[in-house]
């Protein structure tokens, strides 16, 4: 199943103007992938909306459930609104 996910933080949990969160962030990262595959998630795309603070996120995943264990992990404080989408190929249009 596809998910949208918007994941906006505020400034101060930002990792761009918060030194403590941009290291806590840069331990992370390296590990995104595996923690993706430990619940079955499939990152399509993550694109960021800076300066609004403001991510948006393509993924796959068997239920809304294991997206929230990925998403969650994340090292800084977001809120997420998380949509199931579904796939239109261009021939559709």
């Amino acid at each position: 199943m596809l998910f949208h996910v918007t994941a906006r933080h505020t400034f101060d949990q930002c990792g761009m103007y918060n030194p403590d969160i941009q290291k806590d962030l840069q331990a992370f990262l390296p590990s995104i992938q595996q923690l993706c595959k430990e619940h079955s998630v499939k990152l399509h795309y993550v694109v960021t909306g800076h300066p609004d603070h403001v991510f948006y996120i393509l993924v796959e995943a068997e239920d809304s459930g294991s997206l929230c264990s990925v998403l969650t992990a994340i090292p800084m404080q977001q809120e997420f609104d998380i949509k199931p989408v579904r796939f239109l190929g261009v021939d559709q249009f």
